[in-house]
């Protein structure tokens, strides 16, 4: 039961390192090319854009093919990705090798996230699923807390090409493995239960968003999402307009993934006392409290400190809604209700981003993380007022 587990979770943490850290150098690489907080806005939400329109496709060929096929393009895409923009320095040709690559990392990750989420809760039985997702995301939280600091080193020893030169190999290795006949004998047994359980694909995704636990639960992971992606597009652009240096920067980021990794390390625990709804509550509530007090510090511990509480409290959100989502989804529809879930992410990346970073540009990112605060308080008023419906459908369908 464990070791499919700790391959799909190998798979995941290969493929997580090269999407954090190619996001995050590619931020670096074009502000210290005069990249404008629009234009890096407009990069990033490149990211979102293929699985804001595909991820609901993606989980349809993951539930009737099995993850063969996706993840040798998740590969494919994301060693593109390092290639190009290895290929063509942003010094000599200008952003665009940025943007595209940002388009390639956010197909193959979202091939790679749909592959892993949806394998995750095949191979475990239900009693364990919760434990599983939690092991995912303490693996995305313990790369996302390395990534940064590494890439943010790298950066200031041999240049943003050393990162980019690690993106265009570390997926190949990953193919050379994914393939080979141990790894390759774990997928196919895999393929062969999702096939049993794809019986029944047909339907419109509007029938998933029709039931009201699984659409709110849907859109608290949206409301996260948002909160998520715009913090870490605007955290380093704050950190910069204060002076922080790239490596300093990596701390801040750094923290936010140490703390995410901390509190999903006590998610078991945690599960015992609290219900997922419970912990979601919980993750609108810290969030809030940390953006609003982002804007109020320069110094690098007290940001890192920032960025520590708004961890603990969006790091708590993905083992909850993932359990919720599985739970929720209809027989036959797994792979799916999670595309859509990612669609739905995706498509607020592509968008949010934009607005923020062209807020940002007028009233500063400071004040834009003030702003992410207020979003954040009004998602905890939400997860109140949702919280009777979504905790009696839980305990129905359990």
């Amino acid at each position: 039961m464990y070791a499919p587990l700790l391959k799909i979770l190998f798979t995941m943490l290969v493929m997580h390192a090269v999407s954090t850290g190619l996001r995050f150098t590619v931020t670096l690489d074009a502000i210290a090319h005069s990249g404008t907080s629009r234009e890096v806005s407009l990069m990033l939400a490149g990211v979102a854009l293929v699985p804001a329109f595909f991820a609901i496709s993606a989980g349809r060929w993951l539930d009737r093919a099995g993850p063969g096929k996706p993840l040798a393009l998740a590969i494919a895409a994301a060693a593109a990705a390092g290639a190009l923009t290895l290929s063509f320095p942003s010094a000599v040709v200008g952003l665009w090798p940025l943007f595209a690559a940002c388009i390639l990392v956010g197909l193959g990750f979202m091939l790679a996230n749909t592959i892993t989420q949806r394998l995750t809760g095949d191979v475990l039985p239900p009693e364990k699923r919760s434990m599983g997702f939690t092991a995912v995301s303490i693996i995305t939280a313990a790369s996302g807390l390395v990534t940064p600091v590494l890439a943010g080193y790298a950066i200031e020893w041999r240049g943003h090409a050393a990162f980019y030169a690690f993106a265009m190999t570390a997926p190949l290795i990953l193919a050379l493995l994914a393939f080979s006949p141990l790894m390759r004998n774990v997928f196919g047994r895999v393929r062969k239960r999702t096939e049993k359980k794809a019986a029944d694909t047909k339907g419109a995704a509007k029938e998933i968003l029709a039931d009201k636990p699984m659409r709110t639960v849907l859109i608290s992971s949206v409301l996260i999402s948002v909160a998520w992606e715009v913090g870490n597009l605007m955290m380093p652009i704050y950190c910069a307009s204060v002076g922080l240096t790239p490596s300093e920067t990596g701390w801040v980021l750094g923290s936010f993934s140490a703390a995410s990794f901390v509190v999903r390390f006590l998610m078991p625990g945690l599960m015992r006392l609290f219900s997922e709804w419970r912990l979601i509550s919980f993750t609108f509530l810290v969030a809030a409290v940390a953006f609003l007090l982002f804007p109020l510090f320069e110094a690098t511990y007290a940001l890192m400190g920032c960025s520590f509480l708004l961890g603990l409290g969006l790091g708590a959100s993905y083992p909850n809604t993932m359990a919720l989502v599985y739970r929720f989804a209809p027989k036959g529809r797994i792979g799916e209700a999670i595309g859509l879930r990612l669609s739905m992410m995706n498509f607020s990346k592509a968008t949010f981003p934009i607005a923020m970073g062209a807020l940002g540009s007028v009233i500063g990112a400071g004040a834009t993380l003030g702003a992410l605060g207020v979003f954040t308080g009004c998602g905890f008023l939400f997860a109140l007022q949702s919280r009777a419906a979504v905790e009696a459908a839980s305990a129905e369908r359990m």
